[in-house]
């Protein structure tokens, strides 16, 4: 038996050292796979980005080849309409030549019959020139003689103004040499002012021509460069080309690699150092020469890494042969399920067995996986202060502290009106301009989302400030320390997109050393978060066939549709935005959750509001703004006077919150009156009259009475906020038809639908006290027992 138990100890050592080196062999095996698909992952990423960049080569190469094609086309359309005009003008000083030549000769034989022998003698040189006007001067000397004319003036059979001296012709030999007679006639000077004419028509024209061929010169070399320019962007273009075979043929190979993986390791040959004698299969072409691109993207070294650690794994467990891979899995299944059971059990009891005596020397309470619980708030801090450093830069996050430290300063003078408005001003200088845009340039970068995120930041980073200095200035006993204010302000799911914690609630909260869960919370913070996930689904969803922020933009459209759509529709567009606001606060909240917080509630579904005390979108600042300014100045909110300051200030914080313009102005007023009406009823109600006709009344017949007013109040409540989350165009729109074109029928059959509902909200409330009711009787006996066992 011993012997027996000898050899089976040693083949489980045996197997358990064989079960490590197959797990040890496994995790490489997996680690080749992570980066062999990682490689994968590169390639097709940059193949994706060669395939974009080629088809942008492409657009460019046939923009670029149109452009070419269309300069081409006017270049060779204009130089054939210049030689065009060339050949014309050439042609036009030709046939001038030709008429001078023809006139000279006229006249000089009409000269010569009309005196016979007894007239003066012709010049024979002159004569010659007059034949033979290819004799004339050369342009340059022409113009230099056109420069030296005299005054006199002469209009050609062309229409052109010549001005002629007798030095036009001082290079020309005169055909009568002692002739004034001749040299004075009518006639001759009308023949000199002609070729005068003749000769500043052939100098134009020969000006003319030198620059059109000057111009076609240029046209010329414009074509042969563009024509270059195709050139190298063909050559470009087939490079592009090939990279991009020689990165599919890559690709295609590395998705071949992981199948070879276990071949290739068991048929490489084996040296001392455990690397392949080749790495030729690395080269597509079999050679040594690599392209660049391809040098750069393979990984040989991490294969090479990988093939030595699992030849040393085979040398060391002395194995040949692979199991299958079904098999394998099923060790791997095994061994997970053993240590996850075994880590379990570990668990479990350390956590039982953590208040026992003999543990109290080594555990301490207070320290958890991730940091201490005393500490968590620090760790909190940190953690979302390096957020907004990478996210916004480091200049947003000096502002922001520089915000902070001096509403911490203001708090310790112990003025509570100093600190609210600083803390005021202190948000005026991120909604107005011109500070808003000076200090809109300390973040760094752009990017998408960087307007929301500095407004969010900046605007929930005021009013979180601005509770701490008024609690500090409340609880003066407490000292409250600059710590805690960064502790408070930089907690990342409320740093952004709120909800608004005040410091009190938020401080107590995030003291406690030992945070307990209520039962079943856990599964109810599971339960928010599908019901989240759900609620953006439906809502994607519902965009799909409902178009209910398109519709409201066409006004002629939206006039067509019939008056129960156009109800529809509007009360859409505000469960629409709440919805938004519930699914934000929804995900935010069950974070905090996690995190040991009891947060603010998402708002109340729009559809059970028909009181303007209870209308919000925000919960968070509606608690804020109702500590510290609303029920501060209306006291118990049951005077008119002390009402209508309370809710002018928070209405007037309301509109510095949201950034002042008309329609927030519009807005402000139409809550403000509505909530200030509500109390005007309210205390006629309460006056004799109708009090005693309401005594009168039964129950029932009250709450009907109320719930009518309350439908009425119902759709003032949606009247009001559409004109800020739609537009006041479309609000009219609505109240029109609604109220006037609509009335009575459409009106009525509204207001009873509303009726209807607004019954059920209260059937809701009525369910709901009595219920909390319930729980807060069998609370009391419980406490008394508890008390009674205490003493």
């Amino acid at each position: 038996m011993r012997s027996r138990n000898k050899v089976l100890s040693s083949e489980v050592k045996t197997l358990r050292s064989q079960m490590g080196t197959l797990v040890e062999k496994g995790r490489h095996d997996d680690e080749l796979i992570d980066a062999l698909m990682d490689q994968l992952k590169q390639l097709q990423e940059i193949l994706g980005s060669l395939s974009l960049q080629e088809e942008k080569t492409r657009a460019s190469q046939l923009l670029l080849d149109q452009q070419v094609n269309s300069e081409a086309q006017r270049s060779s359309s204009l130089v054939a309409q210049l030689r065009a005009m060339v050949a014309e003008r050439e042609a036009k000083v030709q046939q001038l030549e030709l008429e001078i030549g023809q006139l000279g000769v006229q006249y000089l034989r009409n000269k010569g019959v009309g005196e016979g022998s007894g007239g003066p003698e012709v010049n024979p040189a002159y004569a010659k020139f007059l034949e033979d006007p290819g004799q004339m001067k050369s342009p340059a000397s022409a113009g230099d003689h056109v420069g030296r004319l005299g005054s006199s003036r002469s209009v050609t059979s062309l229409g052109h103004t010549l001005v002629e001296s007798a030095l036009t012709w001082p290079s020309l030999p005169s055909p009568h040499g002692a002739s004034a007679r001749f040299s004075d006639s009518p006639e001759q000077k009308g023949w000199q002012a002609q070729v005068t004419e003749f000769k500043t028509l052939w100098q134009a024209a020969e000006v003319e021509r030198d620059r059109l061929t000057e111009f076609v010169t240029v046209l010329q070399k414009r074509v042969e460069e563009s024509n270059s320019k195709l050139l190298e962007s063909e050559k470009k273009l087939q490079e592009e080309r090939q990279r991009t075979v020689v990165l599919e043929q890559h690709l295609e190979k590395m998705r071949l690699e992981p199948g070879r993986t276990s071949v290739g390791q068991r048929a490489a040959p084996r040296s001392k150092a455990g690397l392949p004698t080749s790495n030729t299969r690395h080269n597509p072409n079999g050679s040594e020469r690599k392209d660049p691109s391809f040098t750069q993207l393979s990984n040989v070294p991490m294969e090479s890494q990988m093939e030595e650690l699992t030849t040393s794994t085979i040398q060391a467990m002395g194995i040949k042969t692979a199991l299958p891979a079904a098999e394998l899995g099923l060790y791997s299944l095994v061994l997970s399920g053993a240590l996850a059971y075994a880590g379990r059990g570990l668990l479990e009891a350390s956590q039982d067995g953590a208040h026992r005596k003999a543990f109290r020397e080594s555990v301490r309470p207070g320290w958890e996986y991730i940091g201490r619980k005393m500490l968590r708030s620090w760790m909190y801090a940190v953690y979302g202060a390096l957020a907004v450093l990478g996210t916004m830069g480091p200049w947003y996050l000096l502002l922001l502290l520089g915000h902070c430290i001096s509403l911490y300063v203001a708090s310790l003078l112990g003025q509570p009106w100093l600190c609210l408005g600083l803390g005021l001003a202190s948000l005026a200088s991120f909604k107005l301009d011109p500070l808003i845009s000076w200090q809109s340039g300390f973040v760094t970068g752009t990017f998408d989302l960087q307007e929301v995120l500095f407004h969010g930041g900046s605007g929930f980073t005021v009013l979180r400030c601005t509770s701490f200095a008024l609690e500090s200035c409340a609880h003066p006993d407490r000292r409250y320390s600059l710590a805690d204010l960064l502790k408070y302000n930089f907690y990342l799911p409320f740093f952004f997109f709120g909800p608004i914690m005040t410091f009190d609630r938020f401080h107590t909260q995030m003291s406690q050393v030992e945070p307990v869960r209520r039962e079943g919370e856990l599964w109810r913070i599971r339960a928010q978060a599908g019901l989240s996930v759900v609620a953006v689904m439906a809502v994607d969803i519902f965009f799909h066939f409902f178009y209910i922020l398109t519709i409201p933009s066409d006004l002629k459209f939206a006039n067509r549709l019939p008056d129960s759509a156009l109800a529809g529709l509007a009360y859409s567009n505000l469960v629409y935005d709440w919805v938004k606001a519930a699914v934000l606060f929804g995900v935010v909240n069950t974070v905090a959750r996690l995190d040991h917080l009891d947060p603010p509630q998402p708002p109340k579904c729009i559809t059970a509001l028909y009181v303007f005390a209870e209308t919000h979108f925000d919960r968070g600042i509606n608690d804020w703004l109702c500590k510290y300014v609303y029920d501060h100045i209306g006291g118990e909110h049951s005077e008119v006077i002390p009402e209508l300051g309370a809710t002018v200030a928070t209405f007037a914080i309301t509109t510095l919150w949201l950034g002042p313009c008309d329609i927030v102005y519009l807005w402000s007023f139409l809550n403000c009156f509505g909530l200030n009406f509500e109390l005007w009823v309210q205390k006629l109600a309460e006056s004799g009259p109708l009090a005693q006709i309401e005594a009168s009344l039964s129950e029932q017949m009250s709450r009907r009475v109320r719930a009518l007013f309350g439908a009425m109040n119902f759709w003032a409540i949606i009247m009001y906020n559409l004109v800020s989350l739609n537009s006041l165009e479309f609000t009219e729109l609505v109240a029109r038809r609604l109220l006037l074109t609509g009335f009575p029928q459409t009106t009525l059959a509204i207001l009873f639908v509303t009726y209807c509902g607004v019954q059920l909200v209260k059937e809701r409330e009525r369910t709901l006290a009595l219920e909390e009711e319930q729980k807060q009787d069998k609370e009391k006996p419980e406490r008394r027992t508890t008390e009674a066992s205490g003493g």
